[in-house]
């Protein structure tokens, strides 16, 4: 965007495109890109079922009323609200990395496959060879890059904004090349990327993203890296000629989510109770996991969890058990008040080095107090397979609390419950309907989403929505305020020393080698 103007007490958002920005392809990107992915994306049935997406109704909310489009002219474009929605400006940048593909497309490419364009005569031949009869829209859909797309493979030579777009390969590695109408330069008038072409290799899992660091065959790692690892990291820095920067990871880096709609009617009566979730959370040694997984580099935390409910008490969590009903037998392991075993299954991807470490020993602090508990590594998509159905017990995994200042219904209250989650994304067509102090944060969503980020009334929001997660724990946290370290060659420029290390993605059209 060249420019854009908020009017009406937050409810009229006026944006103005830059004029000579193109696509990739060197096709002018104007206002009718906006339009298309309105009107005939959005506002298409069978691509969207329920009309535009939550962030694009009034107060982000999936039953809010749509905002209103109106195209002023080939470079300028207003979207109107029914009441005020401060936090929209924050929704279509940062909140959940969705990326300029949210309103914008490259209607020119896009059109070649959608029939309100391209007639079905003329698609036939492509739902033919994709074996896809006349689901025109199935195959729109694999035409369709958005944000989270770029990097696979199917979006090769995709017209983008980005620095980099997708490039062909060999399999296993991802490539990228310069994107020639990027529209960045320099302070000197250079423009940006300074590198021509990226390469990922990808791996089957984290362990071996770090084999590869070690032997120097990494100029940049962020996504992968972990606290735990950096012994390795020193040891290795002049053989593998790279640098161990220590910045901030803008994530609480792991916490213990229990999913309280799991399919156990015994789980469900215990998980929803409080003082289980209490007792969990006093049975978790906090400050044993910063001293071995973050090396000091973390703190407890008081924000998200208190000080009252994270402190490290095997006595009072075995007593809250107790009270639950969860009698230890002769073994010293709990069962249900029908005497089968309480068992919890920790699930996880291993999305980065600590997740593991960390699951195993929240495993082991668990089954201290009785509750027998295990930690199973899962590939990725089979993973997210049995999430959405609601076959995941627990997991240990990080969350953006902090900072996106407490994502409570996309997040909290989301990993409290998976049907839960389900019932408030459809409006309670699907799942099961939440208790009052779920509803509590989704009310208190909708309020901070119609308040301007960082304005006193947002600032109150925002503490109002701590002390939820403090006096109701949707999920355990274990640590907050993690340090971060990133991997970068020694002669790669450019490279952040302080902040959040997140940003150098954001910043990776700066980069350059030095010679």
């Amino acid at each position: 965007m060249q420019d854009f103007k908020v009017e009406n007490d937050n409810k009229e958002f006026t944006f103005t495109l830059r004029k000579g920005l193109k696509w990739s392809d060197g096709e002018p990107v104007t206002t009718e890109d906006v339009r298309f992915t309105w009107e005939n994306i959005y506002g298409n049935e069978k691509l969207y079922p329920n009309g535009v997406p939550a962030r694009f109704r009034t107060g982000f909310a999936p039953d809010g009323e749509p905002g209103k489009l109106e195209i002023i002219d080939d470079f300028t474009f207003k979207l109107s609200f029914a009441a005020p929605y401060g936090g929209f400006l924050r929704s279509i940048t940062i909140e959940g990395w969705n990326g300029y593909t949210e309103l914008l497309n490259p209607s020119h490419y896009l059109k070649k496959f959608h029939p309100d364009f391209t007639s079905m005569e003329e698609l036939k031949p492509l739902l033919e060879e994709n074996k896809l009869t006349d689901e025109w829209w199935n195959l729109f859909t694999s035409k369709r890059c958005q944000n989270w797309d770029m990097t696979n493979p199917r979006c090769v030579d995709y017209p983008a904004l980005n620095p980099w777009i997708g490039a062909p390969a060999e399999q296993g590695v991802l490539k990228f090349k310069r994107n020639p109408y990027y529209y960045k330069v320099d302070p000197e008038g250079k423009q940006l990327p300074y590198i021509d072409e990226i390469l990922s290799s990808q791996m089957e899992n984290v362990e071996m993203v770090n084999v590869k660091v070690v032997s120097g065959d990494v100029d940049f790692l962020r996504e992968s890296t972990a606290l735990v690892k950096v012994p390795m990291y020193k040891e290795s820095e002049e053989k593998a000629n790279i640098n161990v920067i220590l910045l901030d990871m803008h994530v609480d880096s792991s916490g213990l989510r229990l999913n309280q709609t799991y399919s156990d009617t015994n789980w469900q009566k215990v998980a929803q109770d409080i003082r289980f979730r209490k007792a969990v959370s006093h049975a978790i040694n906090r400050q044993e996991l910063i001293d071995t997984l973050y090396y000091g580099y973390a703190s407890l935390p008081t924000v998200t969890v208190g000080e009252e409910n994270m402190t490290y008490d095997v006595d009072l969590a075995n007593q809250m058990l107790d009270e639950i009903g969860l009698k230890k037998g002769a073994d010293g392991m709990r069962t249900y008040e029908d005497g089968k075993p309480v068992e919890i299954l920790i699930e996880h991807a291993a999305w980065a080095p600590d997740i593991a470490p960390a699951a195993e020993l929240a495993a082991q602090y668990l089954t201290a107090v009785g509750i027998k508990t295990s930690a199973k590594q899962l590939e990725g998509n089979t993973y997210g397979t049995k999430n959405t159905a609601n076959e995941v017990q627990a997991n240990t995994a990080w969350s953006h609390d902090q900072g996106w200042d407490s994502d409570w219904t996309q997040g909290d209250a989301a990993r409290a419950g998976q049907m839960w989650e389900l019932w408030r994304a459809n409006n309670g067509k699907q799942g099961s309907e939440p208790p009052d102090w779920i509803k509590k944060a989704y009310q208190l969503d909708k309020d901070r989403w119609s308040s301007v980020s960082g304005s006193e009334e947002y600032n109150k929001l925002k503490e109002e929505g701590y002390a939820w997660e403090r006096e109701n724990l949707p999920y355990i946290n274990f640590v907050e305020q993690v340090k971060y370290p990133m991997i970068a060659k020694k002669n790669l420029r450019n490279v952040a020393q302080s902040g959040f290390a997140i940003a150098s993605n954001f910043a990776g059209e700066q980069l350059w080698f030095e010679q």
